[in-house]
């Protein structure tokens, strides 16, 4: 969608504002690309999955009685989720 004269004039002299007060920002903001559809791919189906395996190995646990099951159950229910939209987070803010 394009922008009027004046529309433009406004973002332009706000851009400029933006770069005066705060270069950091204006920096960041310059320099923010979005994330590639593969990736989002890859993440949703990471948080989607890994769950379901932690969920998996969790109750082979409780079967076997294998603590390394147990830890490893628990990494892959909770931190690998928590990594990945982390992550996800963290690529849109730069």
């Amino acid at each position: 969608m394009a922008l009027h004269g004046e529309e433009q004039r406004r973002l332009s002299e706000i851009e400029r504002q933006l770069a005066a007060e705060n270069p950091r920002l204006a920096q960041r903001l310059a320099e923010l690309r979005p994330m590639r559809v593969s990736g989002i791919l890859l993440s949703v189906l990471g948080i989607l999955c890994s769950p379901v395996l932690g969920l998996f190995l969790l109750v082979a646990a409780a079967q076997s009685q294998a603590v390394i099951l147990f830890v490893i159950g628990t990494l892959f229910t909770s931190v690998v989720p928590t990594a990945l939209i982390w992550r996800a987070w963290l690529h849109r803010l730069y």
